[in-house]
């Protein structure tokens, strides 16, 4: 089974407004609590900055230096991650500590797990760039605990958070030595151990992107390739961060949010393997997979938040899967026990709940676009996917107001009138 992630991973960003507090008339600036750390943010960019600046020099002395007050295992830790990513083309990497979102997060059990101390928890954005690969870099969160010493700030931790359920990033190369193959606009990260399967991916991939660019009926300008291999579900599950199930799947492409350019953008594309899943398949059945998780990178072009899972997984089925053929096992024996919903299926059937369930969300998603397409032309669910995306994301209205907005400007038709006409073919057809 397949999957896209939207946004890796999937956050609740909480918004807190905090009320201005205006002083009596006639108070002074002596009546002012003192603040202990006046300008520490701007010390701790400056620090981050170095720290940043090292890790694309490759700088282990000054990288060492923005850690001088860490535990020594956290100080190995960091330093191995640096080591591995000399394989790399590392292009664009920024520690930015805006104040955004989270913001810091620093609570009374930190300060008393670090007495004596003057500590900050806070939210920082690492973005990653591969140099010839991503227009923009990847901007995914660094929980980092930081610390006032003599000679400056130091990072100390980047797991404090956890219990909040708020993790640091990891990539493929926190887990172990990485290395890289290269051919055709594609770039395969993997473990040593895995080099002659990425071989063979390599060269499945690069077929597979041409394949895609030749079906996907919008315009692929941003076409270059990532795919990573960890070798366990477990590396997989930690590092785009996912609280369900993964053993139904076998791909997943995946993204970041970053708010910070024109107000949502996608950035930083990936495409997982689950490779104990993935192996396993015969090589044709690989190659599906893989123009189904490389149609997924193509939409990202033409995305937007209001674009709901049977819009990316339909289109994936049926643009990514070279020709689709309407095969709805599942969907048939819905329909002849009476227990089809005649109702698209929300987000989160393609991910939780029995396998049936899952399989039968992505057969329904299918079969809509195979619907629309029928009616509309084959392109019409790749248009409707670009005019959702293409909403103003700062507008008011759910995701179905925007939908239906879409619909009815390309379709002149409302989406619930769409959605009954498909039923009735399902239920007709199927029965």
């Amino acid at each position: 089974m397949l999957a896209r992630l939207g946004n890796k991973p999937a956050r609740v960003l909480i918004w807190i407004a905090l009320a201005a507090v205006v002083a009596p008339a006639g108070a002074t600036a002596a009546q002012t609590p003192p603040s202990q750390s006046i300008g520490w943010q701007d010390e701790v960019r400056a620090m981050l900055g170095r720290r940043a600046a090292a890790v694309l020099a490759q700088d282990e002395k000054t990288y060492s230096s923005t850690m001088a007050a860490a535990p020594a295992a956290f100080k190995r830790n960091r330093l191995s991650w640096l080591r591995r990513m000399r394989v790399l083309p590392i292009g664009v990497y920024r520690l930015d500590f805006t104040g955004d979102e989270f913001g810091e997060v620093t609570r009374a059990a930190d300060r008393a797990h670090y007495p004596g101390k003057e500590i900050h928890v806070i939210q920082v954005k690492e973005r990653i760039g591969f140099r010839g690969y991503d227009v923009r870099p990847q901007a995914e969160d660094l929980f980092l605990t930081v610390e006032k010493t003599a000679s400056g700030w130091s990072v100390v931790s980047d797991t404090d958070a956890q219990d909040l359920a708020l993790q640091s990033e990891r990539e493929l190369w926190d887990f172990g030595p990485v290395d890289k193959l290269e051919a055709g606009g594609v770039m395969v990260i993997f473990h040593p151990a895995l080099r002659s399967a990425a071989e063979t991916v390599l060269s499945m991939s690069v077929a597979s992107r041409a394949k895609v660019k030749s079906l996907w009926p919008i315009p692929w300008h941003d076409d270059r390739i990532v795919v990573m291999i960890p070798t366990t579900v477990e590396e997989l599950a930690r590092i785009i961060q996912t609280t369900f199930d993964l053993s139904t799947f076998v791909a997943f492409a995946a993204s970041s949010v970053d708010r910070s350019i024109g107000g949502w953008t996608l950035t930083g594309p990936r495409v997982f393997l689950h490779w104990p899943n993935f192996r396993r398949q015969n090589r044709s059945l690989q190659k599906i997979i893989l123009q189904h998780e490389f149609t997924h990178r193509a939409s990202f072009e033409v995305s937007g938040p209001f674009v709901e899972a049977f819009n990316d997984e339909g289109i994936a089925q049926y643009y990514g899967e070279q020709e689709y053929t309407p095969s709805v096992p599942d969907l048939r024996l819905r329909v002849r026990a009476h227990r089809f919903s005649e109702h698209l299926p929300p987000d989160y059937l393609f991910s939780a709940g029995p396998p049936d369930d899952i399989y039968l969300a992505y057969e329904e998603a299918v079969d809509f676009v195979a619907y629309i397409a029928g009616r509309f032309g084959r392109a019409a669910g790749a248009r409707l996917y670009r005019a959702i995306g293409a909403e103003n994301h700062i507008s008011a209205g759910t995701w179905r107001y925007h939908l239906d907005h879409a619909c009815r400007t390309l379709f002149h038709s409302s989406f619930d009138v769409l959605e009954r006409g498909w039923a009735r073919t399902v239920i007709k057809e199927l029965s």
